[in-house]
Order: structure tokens, then sequence, then C-alpha cells
């Protein structure tokens, strides 16, 4: 009985021999597989990834953390190609950064039957600076090729003890399997937080560990003291925990996606508390009241907004006769727009000051948006900073100091409350860059209390068209075409047309809907911002309906006909985000040409979305020589819920097939 249970013991050891991925160890069939067993459409994929971070310690640098990194990526397609390249970030503060070292790398392939290897070498490995803040490592694999599989391994060194960045699990490629170990001492306790809807297994166990210290000691005292290095042990116990996940489905990006990194399979770790020896417990859990008061107790954003002494004297000027709170702080709005310029950089805090960068017209997103909100209170308005995560920077999943990563101008009126942000000249109250409008942010007060904003648009953007469509007997089309923008709609439009030349934004129309030729082009209410935009031309196109035996087929929509759903997955787990309400309306009249009636129109529909999300309406009349079509599709929500995924994807369907649909003209 001993004899078999050795050699079960055995056998049990040898599996797990045969699973241990190894460094620089592939297999043939790694190499030689043509496609993914699971998901053969996958032009890449990481069929391993182990990550291991722990802590060390030095007595005249204190301690500090390492993060060892190894992919195993399989390249199965051109397509794939990207992955050749590992982006890795490297953190940057005011006085410590991050290194990268150890990296090492091989690329596999199949030649004549065999698995060759080729190394990566020193001039694979580029750093740049991305920012000021951050830094960038790219590792470039050599000789990648369909089929290769590629052995990647690093070593990051922080000094930033105290954040461990997040764990990524999901990629949008699949991950075979990917595994985590945290060693954290017990000086040190991490609250858990996880984001996706893939299952993540957790296990948490306690080790044993001495670290050897070298520290300085005094011999004596005055004169003759002499100091000498000792060692010592420290002896402490670790929380180790494992994370792992096994067959992950790609995370594919589709359109409507606010950032999809909030949606990812990932591990985070916060730092809840320190308890070191012979010191006191110091407790770093915050609720967002503590985030947003901290923040506020900053030097650098709750002292730069009280200061009022540089700007006194102009926003006198800009305020003098002017009686409603609305009519300042539109003043006010305006002038720091005109005279700041945004830095491209963001952030809660100043980096100049507010002073400086008032001074010399330039400042970064803390520095103008809480200089406007100082002059708002300075006019008597009830003005407070709101924070705000951007976009890119995700949605806060908990209270954390990085959780927000910009800051706007809340403003309180006797009947409403709205936003300013005046980083974008183009921008309106309650109109902010796409930027920022990422669900929530939180305002606070100089009391240090707080509360949550809304930061989505409560107005739906409009896009109104106008067309008048006369058809030609060579099949070719000319008319005339009005189009209106409203809010953010109208803001969107205002920064992209002035990005470029009139000519260019022509070029890029008349490509959008292939072959039109625009003439008269106008343009009204581009820089006066209370305004709708209007823009105006006249139009022809070379082929713009079918003849077929004598009969006349076209869309009633022309070139304006929604061709495409936007939505193509099978299913989604992550709600689709368009940022703002909106509303589109065509009303759209085509000339029938003398000669001919109409034989047959589309039938009039109405489609909506549950919970009165959205709906389609399309209506279609003829009166003696002229057709008209009313189109109008809306979304009263600027976030529809993954659950009714389903039901937009079959909303977009009913709009691309009754668009399609022919009116059929006849001669008489």
């Amino acid at each position: 009985m001993r004899l078999r249970l050795f050699f079960l013991l055995l056998l049990v050891q040898q599996a797990t021999s045969a699973n241990e991925i190894k460094f620089g160890k592939v297999s043939k069939e790694e190499v030689a597989a043509k496609q993914h067993t699971t998901y053969p459409e996958a032009e890449a994929a990481i069929l391993h990834k182990k990550e291991w971070v722990r802590y060390n310690y030095q007595s005249e640098t204190g301690w500090s953390q390492i993060r060892e990194v190894h992919f195993r990526i399989k390249i199965y397609n051109k397509e794939g190609f990207d992955w050749a390249t590992l982006q890795v970030p490297l953190y940057v503060s005011s006085s410590d950064r991050e290194d990268i070292g150890s990296v090492k790398g091989y690329t596999f392939n199949l030649e004549n039957g065999k698995v060759v290897s080729q190394k990566l070498k020193k001039d694979g490995v580029f750093i740049e600076e991305v920012n000021k803040y951050r830094n960038k490592a790219s590792i470039t694999m050599p000789e990648v090729r369909e089929g290769s599989v590629l052995d990647i391994e690093y070593k990051i060194t922080s000094p930033m003890f105290w954040h461990i960045d997040e764990f990524r699990l999901q990629y949008d490629i699949p991950v075979d399997q990917a595994e985590a170990q945290l060693n954290i001492p017990e000086y040190f306790i991490f609250k858990q937080y996880s984001r996706g809807t893939q299952p993540i297994s957790v296990k948490q166990s306690k080790e044993n560990r001495s670290l050897h210290v070298t520290y300085r000691s005094s011999d004596g005292s005055g004169w003759s003291a002499k100091s000498t290095h000792k060692t010592g042990s420290l002896d402490f116990f670790e929380n180790v925990y494992n994370i792992g996940v096994s067959n992950i489905p790609a995370l594919l990006d589709e359109k409507y996606t606010s950032n999809i990194d909030n949606f990812r399979a990932s591990m985070k770790f916060e730092l809840a508390s320190t308890r070191f020896p012979n010191s006191p417990y110091k407790n770093y859990s915050l609720t967002w009241e503590d985030v947003a008061k901290s923040i506020y107790d900053y030097d650098d954003f709750g002292n730069e907004l009280n200061r009022e002494n540089y700007f006194e004297d102009e926003v006198d000027q800009l305020i003098s006769g002017l009686s409603t709170d609305t009519e300042k702080a539109i003043a006010i709005f305006q002038h720091v727009k005109s005279k700041m310029n945004w830095d491209g950089y963001t952030g809660v805090g100043c980096s100049q000051g507010v002073r400086k960068a008032y001074k010399e017209g330039v400042g970064n997103v803390a520095e103008i948006n809480l200089m406007l909100t100082a002059m708002f209170r300075y006019a008597g308005l009830e003005a407070n900073p709101v924070l705000v995560s951007t976009r890119s920077h995700g949605i806060p999943i908990f209270p954390t100091r990085n959780g927000f990563n910009y800051v706007v101008a809340g403003l309180q009126t006797q009947n409403d409350f709205m936003l300013f942000d005046a980083t974008d000249k183009n921008a309106l109250p309650d109109v902010l860059p796409m930027r920022a409008l990422n669900w929530f942010g939180r305002l606070i007060r100089d009391d240090g209390s707080s509360s949550q904003v809304n930061l989505m648009p409560k107005t739906k953007s409009l896009d109104a068209i106008m067309m008048v469509v006369d058809l030609n007997e060579d099949g070719s089309i000319k008319g005339k075409y009005r189009q209106q923008y409203t809010a953010n709609n109208a803001f969107v439009f205002r920064n992209n047309y002035t990005s470029g030349s009139e000519d260019s934004y022509l070029d890029e129309l008349e490509k959008k809907y292939v072959d039109l030729e625009i003439s008269n082009f106008d343009l009204k209410n581009a820089k006066d911002l209370y305004k709708p935009v209007v823009q105006s031309y006249e139009f022809e196109k070379e082929v713009g309906y079918e003849n077929i035996g004598g009969k006349i087929y076209l869309s009633p929509l022309f070139h304006l006909t929604t061709r495409e759903n936007p939505f193509k997955m099978e299913k989604r787990e992550y709600p689709i985000d368009y940022g703002y309400p909106w509303q589109d309306k065509y009303i759209i009249s085509i000339n029938i040409p003398e000669g001919y009636a109409v034989e047959s129109i589309p039938e009039p529909i109405a489609v909506a979305l549950p919970e009165n999300l959205g709906q389609f309406r399309f209506n279609i009349s003829a009166t003696h020589n002229v057709i008209s079509a009313s189109v109008e599709t809306a979304l009263n929500s600027p976030i529809i819920p993954a659950h009714y995924y389903a039901d937009l994807k079959e909303f977009y369907r009913h709009i691309i097939e009754k668009e399609s649909e022919k009116i059929i003209l006849a001669k008489s």
C-alpha cells in the first residue's frame, strides 16, 4: 500500500512538473499550431502570463517593490504582428521612478521541422519619455513570422512600494493561462478589487520570511565615536496571494465604448493601512468624502483655489453692469477661455500655480478651472470644483486619491446647476469636452463636504437636415442641403472644422459621401457658440439612382442612408456609451421628374427601445410631383445598459432595412 502511494505521489509530481512553463522552453506543438483551439479566429494568443510581485528592504532607501513578468505569446497570422512589440509603462513621480531590467526574450520558429530560436538583442529594447509622469519601455522581438512563439521576461524595480499596478488578466486576444503571485509583508494591508465578468481565482496564505539587513551603528560617544556597518535579520510573515485565470476570451472593443479597460478582467490591490513595529497604526482606507477632502487640502489645490489678488481688477470690469448670475458666469467663462491656453496636462493639482499660469496664459486643467471657480466665487456666485475621472483614465471603482485626474467648475444658480470647462475654446456651459463626460464626478466644498454630480448632459444634441433633391434623366441628382447642429453636436463639429482648412473639410465631406460634388458652401455661427451651427451647400452626384427597365429605383435618404450596423458581436457584457443623448431629424423632399409617377413607396414604421431609451420613426408620402420623407432617430439616454444590447442591435437592423427600401417610379 505504501509503495502504491509512493508511485501515486510521484505521478502527481511529474504531472505538476510537466505543466510548469519555464522561460525559454517551448514545445514543437506550440510553434506548429496554425490556429487557436478554442478561438480559431484569433490573430494571436497569450499562451501563458506570469507575474510575481515581492518586496525588498534596504536600510538606506527603505522598502521597494520588484515585479517579475513572463509572457509567452503565439502569433497565428500577420494581423497579430502588433504583438511582436510589448509596451511596458514605467511610472515617474517628482523624486522617484520605476526602472526596467533583466529583459530577456526569444522568438521561436519552425524551420525544416525543427524549432529554432532567435535571441532578443539590446537594440530591441527602447525606453522613451511619454510625459513628465510616465516613461514607456518598448520590447520588439526579432524574426517574427506567422506561427512564431515569443517568450519575453523582464523585471521592474519600483521605489513606490505603496502602489501595486493593476494585474491585467484579459486582452484583445485570448489568454490561455494567466497567474500572479504577490508576497506582501505583514506591515502593509491591501484591499482587493476586481473588474470584469470573468471568474478569477484568488487564494491567500501566509509564509515566514527573513531579510538580512545592513545598518550603521555608532560605537562610543563624542569625538571618539566610530560608525560601523552591522548586519541583522528582519523576521516577519508575508500574506501570499495567488491569482489565476484560464481560457479567457478576447475582450473586443466596439463602437460606443467609453474605455474598454473599465470592463477588462483584472485585479487591483489598494493600500488600506500600514502597521510597522514600534509605530502607530496608520489607516489609508478612504471614502469618496475622504478622497475629496484630502484633495482639497493639497497645497496645489485648495490654496490655489483661494488666491484672488491676481485677477480682481479684471473681474470687476467684466461683471460691471451685469445683473444676473448667468450673465456674470458667462462673461467670466468667456474671459478665461479667451485668455488661457490648455497645455494638454490633466491632474487635480496645479503645476506652476494659478498666478503664474494666468500671467503667462498657459496652464494645466487644474490651473485653468480652479482660477475659473475662484473668479466665480469672487463675483459672488455659488461655485465649487468638481473632480472628474476622464474617459481614458477610466471609471474609479473604489475610493482612492488616484481615482480622479481632472477638475471642472460647478455653478449653482437659483434654478439650475451647470458645469464649466474652460480648457476648450468651443466649450459652453453644460457642454463639456468628450473626455470629461464620464458618468459621475464629485463636487467638493470649502467645509470638506462633497456630493456626487452627474456629468452626463441632460439635453439632447440635435442634428437636423433639410434636403431638396432633383432627379435628372441621366441618373444623376442635384440638390440643396442645410444642416443644423446644437449642444454637443455643435461642439464636436466646431472642433473638427477648426482643426483644418475649409478645403480639407470639404474634401473629407465629399469622400465620406462618395463622389459627391459640393458647391456654394456656407457656414453660419461657427464662432458664435451660443447659436446652433448651420452649414448649407449645393451638391451633385453622377450616380444617384438606378434606372432599370424604364423604372427609377432610389433610396429616399440617398447618401445619408444608414448602411451598416455598428453592433456586430453576438453579445456584449459592457454598456453602450454614446457620451450624450442625441436626436437626428431628416426632412427630405424629392422632385419627381416629368413623365413619372410613384409606383410604390416604403411603408411608415415606428420602432422604440425598452424604457423609452430611444425611438426610430420613418414616414414617407407623395403629393402630386413631390415625395416627402421624414426620418427621426433618437437615443434618449447617453448610456444603454448591456442587457439591452440585443434590443439595440435589432433597433439598428430596423433602421438599416427601412432606410434601404426603394422608392419606385414608373413612367406615367
